[in-house]
């Protein structure tokens, strides 16, 4: 496996954590992008979409500290909604 040539970049390792600490949260539904939150060690920004109606919300999850803290609603283009 080849490690990310881009610091926004998230691994498949990452990926797998991430969605472990979302599960084991109680959040069900289906990721739609992870990003690395720059200059924060190991947080990231996660786009996931609602099983049950579709809605899109973005999530800051922290491996270090096992916490994920909702950001906000997205609409369809990735756009905060308002």
């Amino acid at each position: 496996m080849s490690e990310a040539t881009n610091a926004n970049e998230v691994t498949q390792r990452e990926m797998i954590r991430i969605i472990g600490l979302f599960r084991k949260n109680g959040f069900k539904g289906e990721y739609v992008s992870f990003q690395h939150v720059v200059d924060e060690g190991a947080s990231y920004f996660v786009v996931m979409s609602d099983e049950n109606n579709g809605t899109q919300g973005l999530f800051k999850a922290d491996l270090l500290a096992g916490t994920i803290e909702f950001q906000y609603m997205l609409d369809e283009n990735h756009e905060v909604a308002k």
